[in-house]
């Protein structure tokens, strides 16, 4: 039986990460009959079965699911080793990236025109949230992450600093008053932040004379959702603690208003992530611009 190995193996990839045989059909732009045609062969050359398919959606056997890991990093090396061969040729192909919703809405997104001002044959495919995704299940070339990094077989990269702020809407303010120092916020509530990998509540933390303090806020509403996190404080739900960049310009019309300036919380490290030590090209020169872009003054702190 001859099987183009290397198409077949690209159009697996496409169907894990589209979901759907008929998306990978469109997305790599051949007929339907050739996609299912690629997989037949490839289930029969490899004498295992890859994908259990039902009329509902398509699922990955535990033999498919080491496949498509150990295939989708072949992939990525022989892309690096085309692109190696190609010098300064311009950039084209698919990047797939996901960050958090606030870096993604207020940065990233604003500037990407710079970006394709010097690399127009390359597509993105931006995936923003606030729920941490599996890079190499969910077929991503890099992710961008917030804070301590719990990440340990993937490469990171740190980028910059985001500086945090801790503020109230006017109405909670009126209720509770304004607490100027940390042992004022004994019994006022927060709107928390839940970690969506460990499912634990994050703690506020506080820089003070003596070191940092971390606090774990009282509160009622927890939340995993930056805008549903901003929403709950202008709502006057409960203080908050996140992003300046988020949060900045609710404080600049008067919808918050910051508090404890005295004890600012610590800024928090943003990380680009990425699978393995060879670095594709289009991932770096994507991480060299966000690196760029995040040196700027007022970007993110």
């Amino acid at each position: 039986m001859q099987i183009n190995l290397f198409e077949s193996i690209k159009i697996f990839i496409e169907i894990v990460e589209s979901g759907s045989f008929t998306r990978a059909a469109e997305n790599l732009q051949i007929h339907r009959p050739a996609v299912t045609r690629a997989i037949q062969q490839l289930e029969q050359y490899s004498s295992v079965r890859l994908l259990l398919r039902t009329t509902r959606r398509i699922q990955l056997t535990s033999e498919g699911e080491d496949f498509y890991r150990r295939s989708k990093h072949l992939l990525n090396q022989a892309d690096d080793l085309l692109e190696s061969l190609a010098g300064n040729r311009p950039l084209r192909g698919q990047l797939r990236v996901d960050m958090p919703t606030a870096i993604a809405t207020l940065l990233v997104i604003p500037n990407l025109p710079d970006f394709y001002r010097d690399h127009p044959d390359i597509e993105i495919v931006l995936s923003s949230s606030d729920r941490r995704r599996d890079m190499l299940r969910d077929g991503l070339d890099c992710v961008l992450r917030m804070g301590e990094l719990e990440d340990g077989d993937y490469i990171a990269r740190p980028l910059g600093l985001i500086k945090m702020t801790t503020c109230a809407s006017p109405s909670w303010l009126a209720l509770h008053g304004m607490p100027k120092t940390l042992d004022d916020l004994q019994g006022r509530q927060a709107v928390n932040w839940i970690n969506s990998s460990s499912r634990r509540i994050i703690p506020w933390t506080f820089q003070t004379p003596t070191g940092t303090e971390k606090i774990l806020m009282p509160g009622k509403l927890v939340l995993d959702n930056a805008e549903a996190y901003v929403a709950a404080g202008l709502a006057g739900l409960g203080m908050l603690q996140g992003m300046n960049i988020f949060l900045q310009p609710h404080i600049d019309n008067g919808r918050l208003v910051e508090i404890l300036p005295d004890y600012p919380p610590p800024a928090r490290k943003l990380s680009i992530l990425y699978p393995h030590r060879h670095l594709a090209r289009k991932v770096r020169v994507f991480a060299d611009w966000l690196d760029n872009l995040l040196q700027r003054p007022g970007s993110i702190n």
